[in-house]
């Protein structure tokens, strides 16, 4: 049921969300924090708000990509290859962390929250640039 919910949550965010721009930014982060709010499942929303940033992500992505010069695409290509090392760096550091506080605490899901939350600040950045070109 849970991944069904997150599913759908996801399918909504690409719709609700197919213009890409710094509002839309806004309001993902707002209702993340709203859920934050109003939520006895921190981790849930935190999964959610991550993957919804991974779906405006891409599609901000696949939107330069289709109104850039060829060259500037090679470019943004180039530019994104390094960024995805990064990125897999930073996530491979992150739950090696994880992987270490969980033997050493009781709720494993509080640890899982802030190593999503950590993950999609690093996606909200990214993101934050793309749309500014």
């Amino acid at each position: 049921m849970r991944n069904l919910i997150l599913t759908l949550a996801v399918f909504l965010c690409t719709n609700a969300y197919a213009q890409t721009s710094p509002s839309a930014l806004d309001t993902l982060a707002n209702r993340y924090q709203l859920c934050l709010g109003n939520s006895q499942h921190p981790y849930d929303c935190a999964v959610i708000y991550y993957r919804q940033l991974d779906s405006l992500l891409n599609l901000a992505l696949q939107r330069l990509y289709a109104n850039l010069a060829p060259d500037k695409q090679r470019q943004l290509q180039l530019e994104q290859g390094f960024w995805e090392e990064k990125k897999e760096e930073y996530f491979k550091k992150i739950d090696e962390r994880v992987e270490k506080i969980h033997k050493r605490t009781m709720e494993g899901l509080d640890d899982d929250m802030i190593s999503t939350d950590n993950k999609a600040a690093f996606l909200k950045e990214r993101l934050t640039k793309l749309l500014s070109i």
